[in-house]
């Protein structure tokens, strides 16, 4: 598994920093001294700048020449023309690591890229550890030391929350909230000339004091070295929270196939996240809230989305229902057990029930506690959901009284030993007494329902597969297909590329055991009407060419074809066709297809769906299932997952269909042969691990789902390969 080859510690937890463009007026310069001295940095500090003697009450040098002795890291803080100059005299001083705030590089075009191409090939071959350019710096909350180019926040704590952001403004953003937000290192990353995401991460990975790891990623440099960090964070029980943006696809490339136009890197980059078990977010709050979450949770677990939950209000508990019933949390009904317990509680007029109004009479320091302890120790419920506003402008009567809901929590976490979790429903701030009782009792808060709740589904999620042991991103060797082709296919697909004659496309997949039949190619009329007689009517007709990837749009598809006569006229139909609008196609003659029926005999209980394959330069390949047909691009109801597939994985990917039930039985359908399908899938996922790079993209539309038991029948083939020089090339 590829690591990191880079050691962070120097850079990371210097004994000495110099800081190169110190400062006593204001700026940058001034800032990372008052940083340091604010941290309660504990090494030597050296501003060097030739104006002054004294910054701050430390001794200001001229150069790093002139220093007393060598220092470990140094804080460039000059214009982007003097940063290459920099870090050849900081390595030459005997420098172990730099942090370069400036911009100027390869986001302003052509010159700034050639600068930072110079900066990453010096930084290499020196062995230099450099942060940056574009970036704020670091602050490692945890030692006491920092280059940081923004002030600190009012208030910050140690925590175990690592948090690595390609953008300086996210980072600041997080450190700046006004939340109980624990971290041990706050990481710019900026343009990554030297030390990129995947660095960072494995740092985070052996890092003792960082439990938790926060991404917010711009872009992927190194897709590879990336993949490794994930799977070590998962190997040693680190999870991963991703922001990463660009979900609108705008890079999305143009392909042959469906599955090219449709399974975009970003759906990829799902299924990896998916597969690697790193939960993604889409805003800063989502990311913050679940960071704080699985922060205070470290060490517990949940096997099920089964939660209790109690209120102090009928309306919110309302609301809470349907936000939790989005992130498909489910309340177990209370026992009867429990039900006769709360009765004794609670007044008469109370409804008993999960989601539980646990209010009562106003009673929160008796009625209430003792409801929660009920709740809780019911069998069915794994997490403790506790809904309690707290945020921090309320009047200290209020605070006193709901300090009663956190002191309950608290004690139902102890005598209980279940999750439990208090939702302040506004975002904004919680009240600083409340949350501290909260914080000593083990007790994790989450602000604003609409962020709160799915992170509490985010950390189920994973605690479920971290106990299901979720595959390796990385394709297994045991492959349930053969994965060497016999010579003559091997050489046939070598001398090919682009899109592959339909013939070809059809013996690659026999040969990894994806049935195709009830069909055959012909190359004239007498041997189309041959081939109709051998399989029987009534027959489908198309044209086949490599040239002509969607072939109904264009009218060379002709169903239903009953006798001979309508099969004739069918094929010269498709001649003339061919002949005024596709000159210059290459043609491999007709194909002729047995009429998918069910074994009933009924064509209304078949299912279409689309089985595919996108390749990822980074991630590699990923199989894509969803509704077939001309529906495909319209509906857009696919779900994807990397290869190589489990059966088991490949029925849940079929499971996650908005169209799941069209092949389970719906509305007095037969059952589809869900079984056949997931096969099909467990083989083309293995065809993906075989082929590697030379598979671009693959189309099987649509597979004819048929009743189960009965299989399925692919209909169409649509392949696309690189050129055999290509293989092990990256996108």
């Amino acid at each position: 598994m590829k690591k990191s080859p880079w050691k962070l510690d120097p850079l990371f937890t210097p004994r000495s920093i110099a800081v190169i463009g110190a400062s006593p007026n204001g700026g940058a310069g001034s800032i990372v001294l008052r940083n340091m001295q604010r941290l309660g940095y504990t090494g030597t500090v050296y501003p060097i700048n030739p104006k002054y003697k004294e910054i701050f009450g430390y001794p200001c040098y001229a150069s790093l020449r002139d220093l007393p002795a060598p220092a470990d890291c140094a804080a460039v803080l000059l214009g982007s023309r003097s940063l290459l100059p920099m870090l050849e005299e900081a390595h030459a001083a005997g420098v172990k690591g730099v942090w370069g705030f400036a911009s100027g590089f390869a986001e302003t075009g052509g010159e700034g890229r050639a600068m930072q191409r110079r900066i990453h090939d010096f930084c290499h071959e020196s062995g230099l550890l450099f942060c940056g350019p574009n970036c704020v710096g670091y602050a490692n909350i945890t030692d006491k030391t920092c280059m940081y180019s923004a002030p600190l926040p009012q208030a910050f704590r140690p925590g175990d929350i690592g948090v690595i952001a390609q953008s300086g403004a996210v980072l600041l953003a997080l450190g700046n909230a006004n939340r109980m937000a624990g971290f041990s290192r706050l990481i710019s990353s900026g343009n990554e000339a030297a030390l990129g995401l995947a660095d960072y991460m494995d740092y985070l990975v052996d890092d003792d004091a960082t439990h938790v790891i926060a991404l917010f990623i711009e872009t992927i440099r190194d897709p590879e070295a990336f993949a490794a960090a994930c799977s070590r964070a998962a190997e040693k029980g680190k999870p991963v929270i991703a922001l990463k943006v660009g979900r609108s696809e705008l890079a999305c490339r143009v392909a042959a196939t469906h599955t090219g136009a449709i399974a975009g890197s970003d759906r990829i980059l799902d299924a990896f996240f998916r597969r690697a078990n790193v939960m993604r977010v889409n805003t800063l709050d989502d990311l913050l809230e679940t960071a704080v979450l699985f922060s205070g949770l470290r060490g517990l677990s949940a096997g099920s989305p089964k939660v209790g939950m109690a209120t102090v209000s009928g309306g919110e508990m309302g609301m809470l229902a349907d936000v939790c019933a989005d992130s498909g949390l489910v309340f177990p009904p209370v026992s009867e057990a429990g039900k006769e317990r709360l009765r004794k509680v609670l007044p008469p007029y109370a409804p008993i029930a999960n989601p539980l109004d646990a209010w009562g009479s106003g009673d929160l320091r008796e009625a209430y506690p003792a409801s929660l302890g009920i709740l809780a120790a019911e069998e069915d419920v794994e997490t403790l959901i506790v809904s309690q506003d707290i945020p921090g402008n309320m009047a200290p009567e209020q605070v006193e009284q709901f300090s009663d809901v956190a002191r309950a929590a608290v004690a139902v976490r102890a005598a209980s030993g279940k999750p439990v979790i208090v939702v302040s429903n506004i975002s904004g701030g919680i009240d600083p007494a409340i949350g501290d009782i909260l914080a000593q009792g083990n007790v994790p808060v989450v602000q604003g329902s609409g962020a709160g709740i799915p992170a509490i589904r985010r950390w189920i999620d994973w605690c479920a597969a971290r106990a299901a042991k979720t595959a390796s991103p990385y394709p297994r060797k045991d492959s349930p297909t053969p994965s060497i082709l016999p010579p003559e296919l091997a050489s046939e697909l070598d001398a090919s590329s682009g899109v592959l004659p339909y013939a070809l496309s059809a013996r690659l997949l026999r040969h990894f055991g994806i049935a195709i039949d009830h069909e055959e190619l012909a190359v004239s009329l007498e041997e189309g009407m041959a081939a109709a007689g051998r399989i029987g009517y009534p027959v489908a007709l198309k044209a086949a060419s490599p040239d002509i990837a969607h072939k109904t749009e264009t009218g060379l598809v002709k169903l239903n074809l009953r006798t001979g006569a309508e099969f004739a006229a069918a094929w010269r139909e498709l001649e003339g066709i061919l002949a005024l609008h596709h000159a210059d196609a290459r043609r491999e003659g007709m194909l002729v297809q047995g009429m998918v029926r069910s074994a009933g005999g009924k064509s209304g209980d078949v299912v279409e769906t689309i089985v595919g394959v996108n390749r990822d330069g980074g991630f590699g390949s990923a199989v894509m299932v969803g509704l077939g047909g001309v529906f495909v691009e319209l509906l857009r109801d696919v779900s994807l997952e990397l290869a190589p597939l489990s059966p088991e994985g490949a029925r849940a990917m079929i499971g996650r269909l908005k169209a799941a039930k069209l092949l389970t039985g719906f509305r007095g359908r037969a059952a589809s042969d869900v079984e056949a399908l997931s096969d099909v899938l467990v083989r083309v996922a293995a065809m993906c691990c075989a082929l590697g790079d030379r598979l671009v993209s693959l189309d099987l539309n649509p597979v004819m789902v048929l009743p189960e038991g009965e299989g399925v029948r692919i209909v169409d083939i649509v392949m696309q390969v690189a050129p055999a020089r290509h293989c092990g090339e990256t996108d």
